[in-house]
């Protein structure tokens, strides 16, 4: 049987921690800047974009060749996630150096400029993480897979928005000239 809860809770890298109307949450404090983390449950979740072809459904606006088929997909374990981007004083704090992003000026805005092999080579900001002394040994700091990442991204929904069919600039900041 899937496990609903985090083996300890409050882990044992946690500042602060509690229960809110989103579940269960932990703070990772780095320095003076503090990461929200999420416990995301175990479940299973249709994962992909879907094609049309089936009887009652639709194909997603500008849906690429690559996002399917659909898959039933099930998550045994649950996980911790970081409930925001990582912000430019988080980068910092873990990475020292210059800021690499090119919209500078607040601390809280998201890190960009940033590659995955940035995040995950073995100089990265993971092995960073780990390595500064801000994790107990055996916690690891690691990207979410594919299945975890859209898992916890659709919450529960079958839209492709946690939040409905649509998005709209009111609802999320982009150019809304480039709805998908």
């Amino acid at each position: 049987m899937a496990k609903l809860f985090p083996d300890s809770f409050p882990p044992a890298w946690a500042d602060a921690w509690g229960d809110d109307r989103y579940g269960l949450w932990a703070n990772l404090r780095v320095q003076d800047v503090v990461q929200r983390m999420r416990w995301i449950e175990p479940g299973s979740f249709v994962m992909g974009s879907p094609d049309g072809k089936q009887p009652g459904t639709t194909a997603e606006p500008q849906r690429g060749n690559n996002e399917g088929p659909q898959n039933h997909v099930t998550l045994t374990q649950g996980f911790w996630l970081a409930d925001t981007a990582c912000t430019q004083a988080l980068w910092l704090a873990v990475m020292g150096g210059k800021n690499p992003s090119r919209f500078t000026g607040k601390p809280d805005l998201p890190v960009e400029r940033v590659s995955w092999d940035d995040i995950a080579a073995t100089s990265g900001f993971c092995a960073a993480l780990r390595t500064a002394g801000q994790l107990p040994a055996g916690v690891q700091a690691v990207l979410p897979t594919e299945a975890e990442w859209e898992y916890a991204c659709r919450a529960g929904s079958t839209t492709p928005f946690s939040f409905g069919p649509d998005i709209t600039p009111e609802q999320v900041n982009y150019d809304g000239n480039y709805p998908y």
